[in-house]
């Protein structure tokens, strides 16, 4: 039996040479010679169900890491660049140095902790000590209204410091169409040069909102890297590896992430409710709901750490046969994968396309849309989103197990790029209410196929790699594949930022408060160099009391060239990137019926080994007694 079992695994390690053959090749010699029936029966007896609580509990942390995600993203904008006054450019260099130095340093954090062996495993000792750092630089870069203000001109004699209060206890915020007494207040006003007169260019302004302090741009800065190292690559890196060792079962793997990312558009959806919530409770004042609910998502990602921490296992590890690999080598193997470059190939369009709309949606409906009320549609628009997202993913999970995943997701990327294509074709103006919304139903279901079948090819991907390394390196593949996220983020982010600048962007369009910033005054809708919005209430919708009422908001005008930029990156580029996605998606080289073969061979690998092992354990043991 030992002979036999010494036989087998010679055979084995001959197939596990380091030159790689490819899945063509490797699959007709499979079907020629087909994994022993005893294999077989190895991998479906190894390969347990895993249990509900576990994959409850390991996917419960996505649904506060998406909500943060999805307040701190718009946060940028809404709050450091329009409320605060940050310039569109600092923003975008910040950002792109952030997640430039993030990358080496995510690289050495996959590293290390592949190489990591603990009696706590080799994945939860950094997600229990890395996630509280990004708890508390939620929690700040949520709140910069504790620590600064807008500064509404370049001399500090603008419109808001100089206003009559007297006028402000006249307003009655329950009353957003009649105030007869105050309009007489601010007549008064007006006549007296106490107030500019709503027409009147400010001559204390030069057009332009006075820029923020530089101790703004180092605030962000210094935490937004924090943030980014401590939770996006610290703990969520290990956090996806382990999710990658829980299982090796083609199918299970499927049902693993696909519940991984229903929980992580349950927290996109948390946000979308909590968020719609809040900005009706503080309509004008977008640092108090951006503050609160950071608040919130950072208590409650605690809570779901702490429910895997205590109750989600990490998979026994053999020990290694070799050494860990340097930096360098380690990912010149892992290019040498060839499943896994072509996987890139369509993995980077992909991200670029899905990232885009998320990023600029904000900037879609505020500037080219020109819609003053801006939060209430993008709350609307994502829900829509997001609850197409909940409806796809049982029906993409059915459909992978029926026609394959690549099938599924290159499909979905062709019906996408259609999508985007037909979207872009629409003038701006004409989106709004049922074009927009039934782009985002269909939106949703693209978005789910990019977020459920990816992984699970990774996955499978990684299962071949250890095939032909006899390493298990799933912290390094996810380093690229988090790192290839905050690269494509530079595109989705920073590119479009960059042209918008040049191309004339003034944050709120030049005015000093409005769309979400909150006026000094209870009586101003906004307040911009040449038009003071003067209303019942500063509430969206109030009654104007001077000039034609139904005029479009002054904070929402941009240059045409700054709506052109917004529109083409937020609908042309998504549709031409899943174009550019679709056929390498199409042309993966791993199956079903590959992957099987696959893992029927590691575990024949590992039954070898053992078997090879006894004998020897059992001479030893003879000798000793002997002795």
């Amino acid at each position: 039996q030992a002979a036999r079992a010494r036989k087998v695994l010679s055979l084995v390690v001959r197939h596990s040479l380091p030159i790689r053959p490819s899945i063509s090749r490797m699959e007709a010699v499979m079907m020629q010679s087909p994994a022993s029936p005893a294999s077989q029966n190895l991998v479906a007896n190894t390969e347990k169900r895993l249990a509900c609580g576990t994959i409850a509990a390991y996917s419960a942390p996505r649904m506060p890491f998406s909500a943060i995600d999805l307040l701190i993203r718009p946060a940028r904008i809404t709050v450091y660049r329009d409320a605060l006054g940050m310039t569109i450019a600092a923003q975008a260099m910040i950002v792109s140095l952030c997640k430039s130095a993030d990358f080496l340093l995510g690289f050495m954090l996959g590293k290390l902790s592949d190489a990591t062996r603990t009696r706590w495993g080799r994945r939860k000792p950094f997600i229990a000590l890395c996630s509280p750092v990004f708890m508390i630089c939620t929690l700040l870069l949520g709140s910069p209204g504790w620590f600064f203000s807008r500064p509404h001109s370049a001399d500090g004699n603008s419109t808001v410091t100089t206003v009559s209060e007297a006028c402000a206890a006249l307003v009655d915020s329950s009353n957003r169409s009649s105030c007869v007494e105050l309009k007489a207040c601010i007549d008064a006003a007006v006549a007296s040069s106490t107030l500019r007169p709503w027409n009147a260019t400010d001559g204390n302004a030069d057009g332009v909102a006075a820029a923020a302090p530089a101790s703004l741009s180092a605030y962000f800065g210094v935490l937004y890297f924090l943030w980014y190292l401590s939770g996006w690559t610290s703990s969520l890196i290990p956090y996806d590896a382990l999710g990658m060792e829980l299982t090796s079962d083609y199918h299970e793997r499927a049902r693993l992430f696909g519940v991984k990312t229903a929980f992580q558009f349950m927290g996109y959806l948390l946000q979308i409710g909590v968020g719609l919530g809040v900005s009706l409770a503080f309509e004008t004042d977008v640092l108090m709901q951006v503050r609160l609910q950071a608040v919130a998502y950072s208590a409650l990602l605690g809570l779901c750490f702490a429910l895997l921490l205590r109750s989600v296992a990490e998979r026994p590890l053999r020990p290694p046969k070799h050494a860990p690999l340097p930096m360098v080598p380690a990912v010149r193997q892992l290019l040498a994968n060839g499943p896994y470059r072509q996987y890139l190939v369509f993995k980077v369009p992909m991200t670029i396309a899905s990232l885009l709309p998320a990023n600029l949606i904000i900037d879609y409906i505020k500037y080219s849309m020109r819609i003053e009320d801006f939060n209430a549609t993008y709350y609307v628009a994502f829900a829509i989103v997001l609850l197409c997202v909940f409806g796809a993913i049982p029906l993409l999970i059915s459909a992978a197990r029926r026609w394959g995943k690549k099938e599924v997701l290159a499909t979905t990327c062709v019906v996408e790029a259609l999508l985007f294509a037909v979207a872009f074709a629409i003038p701006p103006g004409a989106m709004a209410d049922g074009p927009l919304y039934i782009l985002c139903a269909c939106v949703g279901f693209g978005m789910a196929a990019s977020y459920v079948l990816p992984d699970a090819l990774l996955a499978d991907i990684i299962d071949y790699d250890e095939l032909h390394t006899g390493l298990r390196s799933e912290g390094l593949y996810t380093v690229v594949e988090s790192n290839l996220q905050q690269y494509a983020e530079i595109v989705g982010g920073v590119v479009p930022s960059l042209v918008a600048y040049f191309a004339g962007f003034q944050s709120l369009g030049g005015c000093s408060c409005g769309c979400g910033a909150k006026c000094d005054a209870d009586y101003l809708r906004w307040s911009c160099p040449a038009d003071v919005g003067y209303a019942c209430t500063d509430g969206f919708g109030a009654t104007l009391l001077y000039g034609e009422p139904d005029r479009a908001a002054p904070c929402t005008v941009q240059p045409e060239g700054v709506q052109w930029s917004f529109r083409v990156f937020f609908l042309a580029v998504p549709a031409a990137c899943y174009l550019l996605a679709a056929i390498p998606a199409w042309k993966l080289p791993i199956s079903s019926h590959s992957h099987r073969a696959i893992v029927a061979q590691l575990r024949a690998r590992e039954a070898a080994e053992a078997a090879a092992a006894r004998p020897a354990a059992c001479s030893e043991a003879a000798e000793a007694v002997a002795g």
